[in-house]
């Protein structure tokens, strides 16, 4: 059946003019999430585009100031060595060893200035990390950075964030500081800037915003300073750089980050496009969790995608093939077939591109748990408008309020190779309450390590159908004591000591789950 087509580093600043007590009172506050956007009880957790928190951002006028109430273990205790690091004196969490237990995941245990080092991993996933005690982590003006797995099978450094190591529990937000929001949101990227961009001479301001690996094409500023500078409309940290003119001549420039992210489950696939706005077609597809029925790449209910798990599915009464996989009448962080947050911003679909967002607000039940807000055929990655309909948003599908201790499966079809003859490399990026969990495709396959590549033949229907990518399950660990949860993503091998993936084909998987789900999770 042919488908329906529709149209910064440790110790290098400490913020000037903050008293002693100050900065006792903010170790003394710290708590530990390590989730950038947890749900939390009774409400989405998505964030909104208003500055949040302090942070660490890089400034050509920043000062130096005193060193608060915060103690260093290190050296001779002053701030002049480069491994000097910040402890709570207040309850500090630093201890003599690294760990590497799932609890302690993403922490710098023994406090110096780096996250699990020598802990082991699987190649493709991916964890938020903190660097400095971990009794900070979490404390408004933190935010936890990345680190991959590498290819060895060990975790890298922690990429991004704001850190203890960069005394982010100081939370000014009077120079330039991080901001958080939800992806599709607008943002206003002056709220970033606090007082720095005070004395700017009228006219002279512009910002340059760099995305996150592998976002491509990367979204324009659409302006100097309107009201909605900035629509990211992929998960991830991004690094906006801000510069003013001043009156004596000259100018000055500060770097923020911006962390977008939605609560819960989101899976966004990304692959090449052709010039011109045609193109390959892939799919993303969601399979019901602790469900093993077998997949439907043209519809049923318990498989997410393009042909029953977008806007027009859920308006009543919904489509017979529609998922309906979770109670309509309970409160997060329980889940929720649907929800409407009471604020505007936290329901993420409002946002959605390509006019889909319209849609969900003016039917006004919030959004639909699973949903596909994008099911992208063909585009141009020439547009650097995110609102223009041609610019290369990813397919992604979202879970707001996923279940505890139960196995999703991710999927990826090739629809049609549209008659073109080119390669391509989905790349599957898994992020948990807006921490990267996993990014699949490009690492993680085949020793030595080769991207997944789709060639043309794969889209032609030949024996046994289109190529079907069985990719990973996720599941999402219950809260620890320290309120954090995260998920647990395991990639699918057909040989995993071999990293060879798990593919097959579209006619297959529609007699076969594929294997058994892993284990619950203890």
């Amino acid at each position: 059946m042919r488908r329906r087509r529709r149209s910064l580093k440790p110790l290098l600043f400490v913020l000037a003019g903050l008293a002693t007590g100050a900065a006792i009172a903010a170790g003394c506050s710290a708590t530990s999430t390590g989730n950038k956007f947890d749900p939390g009880e009774g409400g989405s957790g998505g964030v909104g585009a208003s500055g949040g928190g302090g942070g660490s951002p890089t400034s050509s006028s920043s000062g130096m100031g005193g060193e608060g109430g915060f103690i260093f273990p290190t050296d001779d205790g002053g701030t002049d060595a480069p491994n000097d690091v910040p402890v709570n004196p207040c309850g500090t969490k630093c201890g003599p060893t690294e760990l590497c237990d799932p609890d302690h995941l993403g922490s710098d245990d023994d406090c110096d200035g780096e996250a699990d080092e020598d802990c082991p991993c699987s190649a493709g996933q991916a964890h938020p990390c903190f660097k400095g005690d971990p009794s900070y982590r979490g404390t408004p003006g933190c935010f936890d950075g990345t680190m991959k797995c590498s290819e060895n099978g060990y975790w890298s450094s922690c990429i991004g964030g704001v850190h203890a190591t960069d005394l982010c529990f100081l939370n000014d937000t009077n120079a330039c500081h991080a901001m958080t929001t939800s992806p599709f949101v607008n943002v206003n990227l002056k709220d970033g800037t606090g007082n720095f961009s005070a004395d700017a001479v009228p006219g002279s301001e512009t910002w340059a915003v760099a995305c996150p690996d592998g976002v491509s094409p990367c979204p324009g500023v659409s302006g100097s300073s309107p009201a909605d500078d900035f629509k990211p409309l992929q998960s991830g940290e991004y690094t906006v750089t801000y510069t003013k003119g001043l009156a004596g001549g000259g100018t000055a420039t500060c770097t923020y980050p911006l962390f977008v992210g939605a609560p819960g489950l989101r899976v966004e696939l990304e692959w090449e496009h052709n010039l011109g706005g045609d193109g390959v077609d892939l799919d993303l597809h969601l399979h019901q969790p602790n469900n093993t029925l077998p997949w439907a790449v043209s519809g049923s209910p318990q498989d997410c995608a393009w042909s029953n798990c977008v806007f027009s599915d859920f308006t009543p009464p919904p489509s017979i093939d529609a998922p309906s996989w979770f109670p309509a009448n309970v409160q997060p962080p329980e889940p929720v077939s649907w929800y409407l947050d009471p604020t505007f911003e936290k329901n993420t679909c409002y946002f959605a591109p390509r006019g889909v967002g319209q849609d969900w607000q003016i039917l006004g039940q919030g959004c639909h748990n699973p949903r596909l807000d994008l099911d992208n055929i063909s585009c141009d990655p020439t547009v650097s408008n995110p609102d223009d309909s041609d610019f290369c948003a990813p397919e992604n599908v979202n879970v707001d309020f996923p279940p505890k201790n139960q196995w999703f499966r991710i999927g990826v079809h090739y629809f049609s190779n549209d008659d073109k003859t080119y390669d391509v490399h989905p790349t599957i990026k898994i992020f948990c309450d807006g921490a990267l969990s996993a990014e699949l495709g490009p690492k993680g396959y085949y020793d030595p390590e080769t991207p997944i590549t789709f060639t043309p033949t794969d889209g032609e229907g030949l024996s046994g159908g289109n190529r079907f990518w069985l990719v990973a399950d996720v599941a999402f660990r219950e809260s620890n004591q320290c309120g954090a949860r995260g998920c647990v993503v395991k990639p699918l091998y057909s040989d995993e000591a071999a990293k060879t993936p798990l593919l097959t084909y579209d006619d297959i998987a529609e007699q076969n789950f594929g294997p058994a789900y892993p284990p619950p999770l203890q």
